[in-house]
């Protein structure tokens, strides 16, 4: 645009001052000898003085005539270039020169009807491109945002205004400094950062880098949820991990759950009775493990197989109450608003809750007065559950989510595992801690999105 600007002023200016100086010239030089011949000319054939000073006023009027023509024709010449100029400076490339009998002009005005058609085309690329950017930046979990020179924000997408700029709509004037969450991702250093705050908690990766837009720095950040991408890995690599041993303990516990069967037939006709007891009762034993492993095997396939969640809004008040029937063994005090609704699958739901009532009723086994306490409460975009119980806590809280690791002596390592699973197919968290004296007791935390900030695309 500033080239424009300066060509436009370059033709208003120093055009004009050469083209005053060109005719002056051509009058100097073509009119006034013109004249001068014509002037000694009549005097030489003794013409009266009266028809002398009429011929050259005659003279002098066809001159002026010329010069003024062809200062107005340039004049409008330039004034043709200088609208074109000052259209695409204001970003309209639609104004086109028209056809004109100087050839020389008329080149001009092609290259310059070509350079706006090129511009128009750039114009709409542009746009298009920054269209779909926009586009996808907004189906982005991940926040992204950017800054210029002075901290002031020029770009965020839907993420990074819900949680970092306050829900804002209209980002114009607003300084990334001046939110509690932009100033420490201001002055972060790319890596791994922890945040505990109402709108964002929990590890993200931070991505810092800078730019150049129209000449001038901007910074661009980028914010992804660390547990997720590793939960992420994590699952996959157990997936992975399942589907070997599944298919590889299978193909040995089929041959011997069938080589067992048809001993215990045989063995069934043997005449020595004691003999055959002894010979059946160890290979009950046999047929007896290999189908335990089998439901073993069987039970972790479910983590590799999860169907993707049904979800719908759901009462969690209800929801509790039906399931505090399944367990008539312990008091389930319940405080949560009737009018409370979540956002997820029925059935997967319920079994994270069954699963985590399981193990409170588990873990106060030895207690005469058995109690779970829930409640809930939202934080920011969090709707959390929080289940607690009063029983002996848990000794290894960093292993509670691998998969089989328990420490039941019938455990099978999948309960927790696979409540995770289900949670974060709901874009959700658990987290376990020990409360109470001397980590007396557990608090499951359940945290969803909450309601009116589920993406319900």
């Amino acid at each position: 645009m500033n080239l424009f600007k300066s060509a436009r002023q370059w033709l208003l200016g120093n055009a004009k001052y050469y083209q005053g100086d060109n005719q002056l010239k051509l009058v100097l030089l073509v009119c006034i000898p013109c004249v001068a011949m014509t002037i000694s000319a009549l005097l030489l054939a003794e013409i009266s003085i009266y028809l002398i000073a009429f011929i050259i006023i005659i003279l002098t009027l066809l001159c002026s005539y010329v010069v003024v023509a062809s200062q107005l024709n340039s004049d409008y010449q330039i004034r043709t270039l200088s609208n074109l100029i000052e259209s695409m400076i204001d970003g309209d490339y639609t104004l086109r020169g028209r056809l004109q009998t100087n050839q020389a002009f008329q080149e001009l005005l092609n290259l310059i009807n070509e350079l706006a058609d090129t511009l128009s085309q750039h114009k709409i690329e542009a746009k298009e491109s920054r269209l779909l950017l926009e586009r996808i930046m907004e189906q982005m979990d991940a926040i992204v945002l950017a800054t210029d020179e002075t901290g002031l924000v020029v770009m965020a997408n839907a993420s990074a205004k819900k949680l970092v700029l306050g829900n804002v709509e209209n980002i114009e004037k607003i300084q990334l400094s001046s939110t509690l969450i932009g100033g420490e991702i201001e002055h972060a250093t790319s890596g791994i950062v922890d945040f505990s705050h109402t709108q964002l908690t929990g590890e993200h990766f931070l991505l810092k880098e800078s730019f150049l837009s129209e000449g001038k720095k901007h910074q661009l950040y980028m914010l992804t949820n660390a547990e997720r991408l590793l939960m992420e890995k994590e699952r996959k690599a157990w997936q992975s991990l399942l589907r070997v041993l599944s298919h590889e303990l299978n193909n040995s516990l089929t041959p011997i759950v069938a080589i067992s069967q048809t001993m215990q037939s045989k063995l069934q006709k043997l005449a020595d009775e004691k003999q055959q007891t002894s010979l059946l009762d160890g290979i009950g034993i046999i047929n007896e493990r290999a189908g335990s492993l089998s439901e073993f095997i069987a039970s972790y396939s479910q983590l590799a197989h999860l169907p993707k969640p049904n979800v719908s809004n759901i009462s969690l008040k209800i929801m509790l109450d039906n399931l505090a029937a399944l367990f008539p063994m312990c008091e389930v005090n319940t405080v949560i608003d009737e009018k409370l609704m979540i956002h997820v699958d029925k059935n997967q739901f319920e079994q994270v809750l069954i699963n985590i009532f399981k193990n409170a009723v588990e873990a106060m086994e030895l207690q005469s007065e058995k109690v779970i306490q829930v409640n809930s409460y939202q934080e920011g975009a969090w709707q959390h559950i929080i289940i607690e119980d009063q029983g002996a806590g848990i000794a290894n809280l960093e292993n509670v989510f691998v998969p089989f690791y328990t420490t039941k002596n019938k455990g099978s390592g999948i309960g927790l595992t696979l409540c995770r699973q289900i949670m974060f197919n709901h874009n959700g968290l658990i987290k376990l801690k020990n409360v109470g004296v001397k980590n007396k007791g557990v608090a499951v935390t359940l945290s969803l999105p909450a309601i009116e900030y589920v993406n319900f695309s």
